[in-house]
Protein backbone atom coordinates (compact mmCIF):
# COMPACT_ATOMS: atom_id res chain seq x y z
CA UNK A 1 0.00 0.00 0.00
CA UNK A 2 2.99 2.67 0.80
CA UNK A 3 4.89 1.72 -2.34
CA UNK A 4 1.53 2.46 -4.19
CA UNK A 5 0.96 6.18 -1.98
CA UNK A 6 4.41 6.85 -2.85
CA UNK A 7 4.15 6.35 -6.60
CA UNK A 8 0.77 8.13 -6.79
CA UNK A 9 3.18 11.40 -4.71
CA UNK A 10 5.70 10.97 -7.55
CA UNK A 11 3.60 11.24 -10.44
CA UNK A 12 1.96 14.21 -8.59
CA UNK A 13 5.46 15.63 -8.20
CA UNK A 14 6.38 15.31 -12.09
CA UNK A 15 2.82 16.92 -13.27
CA UNK A 16 3.75 19.88 -10.78
CA UNK A 17 7.02 20.22 -12.10
CA UNK A 18 5.71 19.99 -16.33
CA UNK A 19 3.26 22.88 -14.90
CA UNK A 20 5.66 25.04 -13.27
CA UNK A 21 7.96 25.14 -15.91
CA UNK A 22 5.31 25.28 -18.73
CA UNK A 23 3.79 28.65 -17.14
CA UNK A 24 7.46 30.14 -16.32
CA UNK A 25 8.38 29.63 -20.40
CA UNK A 26 5.23 30.84 -20.73
CA UNK A 27 5.93 33.89 -18.81
CA UNK A 28 9.84 34.47 -19.54
CA UNK A 29 9.94 33.57 -23.27
CA UNK A 30 13.63 34.03 -24.95
CA UNK A 31 15.03 33.00 -21.35
CA UNK A 32 17.87 30.14 -20.99
CA UNK A 33 17.87 26.49 -19.03
CA UNK A 34 20.04 28.48 -15.96
CA UNK A 35 17.62 30.91 -15.81
CA UNK A 36 14.82 28.61 -15.24
CA UNK A 37 16.74 26.38 -13.27
CA UNK A 38 17.77 29.56 -10.48
CA UNK A 39 14.21 30.73 -10.88
CA UNK A 40 12.57 27.80 -9.92
CA UNK A 41 14.76 26.57 -7.74
CA UNK A 42 15.38 23.16 -9.66
CA UNK A 43 18.19 20.72 -10.67
CA UNK A 44 19.90 20.75 -13.80
CA UNK A 45 18.45 16.99 -14.26
CA UNK A 46 14.54 18.07 -13.51
CA UNK A 47 14.87 21.29 -15.56
CA UNK A 48 15.95 19.11 -18.28
CA UNK A 49 13.55 15.91 -17.61
CA UNK A 50 11.24 18.66 -17.87
CA UNK A 51 11.87 20.81 -21.04
CA UNK A 52 12.25 17.77 -22.71
CA UNK A 53 8.47 16.31 -22.02
CA UNK A 54 7.35 20.11 -23.39
CA UNK A 55 9.48 20.15 -26.41
CA UNK A 56 9.24 17.69 -29.58
CA UNK A 57 11.02 15.01 -28.07
CA UNK A 58 10.93 13.17 -24.90
CA UNK A 59 13.66 11.36 -23.19
CA UNK A 60 14.45 7.94 -25.07
CA UNK A 61 13.41 9.45 -28.07
CA UNK A 62 9.54 9.18 -27.29
CA UNK A 63 7.67 11.89 -28.71
CA UNK A 64 6.84 15.13 -26.29
CA UNK A 65 3.88 17.15 -26.29
CA UNK A 66 5.44 19.78 -28.66
CA UNK A 67 4.48 22.58 -26.54
CA UNK A 68 7.94 24.40 -26.29
CA UNK A 69 11.11 25.20 -28.36
CA UNK A 70 14.67 25.80 -27.58
CA UNK A 71 16.73 27.65 -30.21
CA UNK A 72 19.67 29.08 -30.12
CA UNK A 73 21.53 32.21 -29.04
CA UNK A 74 23.31 33.87 -31.13
CA UNK A 75 25.17 35.46 -28.70
CA UNK A 76 26.31 32.28 -27.07
CA UNK A 77 25.47 28.96 -29.49
CA UNK A 78 25.70 26.79 -26.17
CA UNK A 79 22.38 28.33 -24.63
CA UNK A 80 19.50 27.53 -25.90
CA UNK A 81 16.51 30.52 -25.35
CA UNK A 82 13.25 28.70 -24.92
CA UNK A 83 9.69 29.99 -26.44
CA UNK A 84 6.28 28.39 -26.90
CA UNK A 85 5.77 26.53 -29.81
CA UNK A 86 2.48 27.72 -31.66
CA UNK A 87 0.99 24.60 -30.28
CA UNK A 88 2.03 25.72 -26.67
CA UNK A 89 0.85 29.44 -27.46
CA UNK A 90 -3.01 28.00 -28.50
CA UNK A 91 -2.90 25.67 -25.21
CA UNK A 92 -1.56 28.30 -23.00
CA UNK A 93 -4.61 30.60 -24.35
CA UNK A 94 -7.18 27.93 -24.50
CA UNK A 95 -6.28 27.64 -20.89
CA UNK A 96 -6.52 31.53 -19.64
CA UNK A 97 -9.95 31.65 -21.81
CA UNK A 98 -11.30 28.45 -19.56
CA UNK A 99 -9.78 30.17 -16.66
CA UNK A 100 -11.52 33.58 -17.60
CA UNK A 101 -14.85 32.12 -17.91
CA UNK A 102 -14.62 32.22 -21.96
CA UNK A 103 -15.61 29.08 -22.59
CA UNK A 104 -17.50 27.80 -26.00
CA UNK A 105 -20.72 25.66 -25.21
Amino acid sequence: MMVAFHLIAKIRQAQIEVTAVLAWVALNEGKTQKQLRDSLGMASSTSSRNLAALSKVHRLGKPGLELIEWHESLEDRRQKLLYLSPKGRKFVADVLRIIAGNVDS
